[in-house]
């Protein structure tokens, strides 16, 4: 299967497609690099100078709002980008209506947590989240973000939100040094997403567009809502399925175990920054290819879940033998069960990584519903799992439960429809090294 690997991956970067497709994921990959770069370095700066309760207040506040924010993603990102493709002589009309219904989806966001809000936190803890609050109103124009990802100039979404990125960190770090008040640090996480707008607004008007050329259409926005209503409540349930398993391990466990867990997940999440990136990516291109040619399309679309499956067998490989290593030069030797913990859960790249692939696939053949109810199914499983095997095995019970529900949330539910049974036939024949 190695060989298999390296042959795939010698006969692809001489295809032009790759190369153009390949540009913008390195813009994207780019960016997610410089993000997790600052954040980690300014984020233990900021950290160290606030102290653990003002900056554990910041955090709580920022995490709360992240609680309500599936109201005003609306989980319109993949739809608006397939519609932007299939259909680029309506994109006045997407995005205006696109916009319009994001601003919608805050109007409700902010209405719920101002309801919370009543019955709960300090006057502190609600000035900070209301600050962050207004952060998601900037982020309804993300839908710029969109138009560019669909014509894969990737690279100005890029760009934008590392110089938005660099200059907020900066603010963060004389703001620290200057022992500005804890609000001022809220200010600019809203900031952040303020600037990043700004700047693809301004490259957006380069390329000769306008936001007065926007329209809102209701049957557009009736169209829209529809088709990521699904999506949006599976985001809901995939919240729940990667938050509430160190929720039950703090409960039913204790604190010290949801410590090493959660070092363990952290470190697991940035291994999937780079499928996230390509995906994102080359979601255009199966969305062009399938109104071209079927053939093509369904080629395209196994080309990109193997490949994506043989980066992960790649990259499980240094996981396995640098794991241990990797966790107790950053964490140090107290953490030596989240290195087991680690090692483990990366067996994930296995599956997620083609898997984000394959999710995107099911977008582009209108199969938000069996998103929804894999997703759903899946969350219920890792509940139902997380709670015997926690109490068997402690975090490493966690662990094996989001391996299961991954496995159920990509193979055993979409078999409860027609159209799913042939989607885990495609995707599990794109796997095979000798397809």
């Amino acid at each position: 299967m190695f060989c298999a690997a390296i042959d795939f991956f010698r006969k692809s970067f001489h295809h032009a497609g790759v190369r153009r497709y390949g540009a913008n994921t390195l813009w994207l990959l780019a960016e997610k690099t410089v993000r997790v770069a600052v954040g980690f370095s300014v984020g233990v700066y900021v950290a160290r100078c606030l102290g653990p309760a003002q900056y554990g207040l910041l955090n709580y506040a920022i995490s709360f709002v992240a609680l309500f924010s599936v109201f005003s993603s609306l989980g319109l990102d993949a739809i608006l980008v397939r519609e932007l493709v299939r259909t680029p002589q309506r994109a006045n009309v997407l995005m205006g209506s696109s916009l319009l219904l994001k601003l919608g989806g805050f109007g409700i966001m902010a209405s719920c947590v101002g309801i919370v809000l009543l019955f709960s936190g300090t006057a502190e803890s609600r000035l900070l989240i209301w600050i962050i609050l207004s952060g998601y109103f900037f982020q309804s124009f993300q839908v710029l973000d969109y138009f560019f990802q669909a014509r894969v100039q990737g690279k100005y979404v890029a760009i934008s939100q590392m110089a938005a990125l660099l200059a907020t960190a900066a603010g963060r770090v004389l703001l620290a040094l200057n022992q500005a008040p804890l609000w001022s640090f809220a200010l600019m996480e809203t900031t952040y997403v303020l600037l990043a707008s700004l700047c693809c607004w301004g490259f957006y008007r380069k390329g000769g567009a306008c936001l007065r050329q926007w329209r809102f259409d209701r049957q557009v926005a009736r169209e829209l809502l529809r088709n990521c209503l699904p999506l949006m409540l599976a985001g809901a349930a995939s919240l729940i399925y990667l938050r509430l398993d160190q929720v039950m391990i703090k409960t039913m466990v204790g604190d010290s175990a949801n410590g090493q867990y959660a070092v363990a997940v952290r470190l697991v999440e940035l291994l999937f920054v780079l499928p996230i990136v390509v995906g994102d990516s080359f979601f255009p291109s199966l969305v062009g290819t399938r109104t071209v040619s079927e053939t093509r399309y369904l080629q395209r679309s196994s080309w990109l879940m193997k490949g994506m499956f043989y980066l992960a067998l790649c990259g499980s490989i240094p996981v396995a033998f640098c794991g241990r290593w990797l966790v107790e030069l950053l964490y140090g030797s107290a953490y030596h069960e989240a290195a087991m913990l680690f090692m483990i859960l990366s067996l994930k790249m296995l599956l997620v990584y083609p898997g984000l692939i394959y999710s995107k696939w099911m977008v582009v053949e209108n199969m938000q519903k069996i998103l929804l109810v894999s997703a759903v199914g899946g969350a219920l499983t890792n509940v139902i799992l997380n709670y015997f095997w926690i109490r068997l095995w402690g975090a490493p019970g966690a662990v094996w439960a989001t391996l299961a529900s991954n496995l159920s949330i990509y193979l055993l539910f979409p078999l409860l429809f027609r159209r799913g049974r042939w989607a885990v036939v495609f995707f599990l024949r794109a796997l095979l090294p000798w397809k």
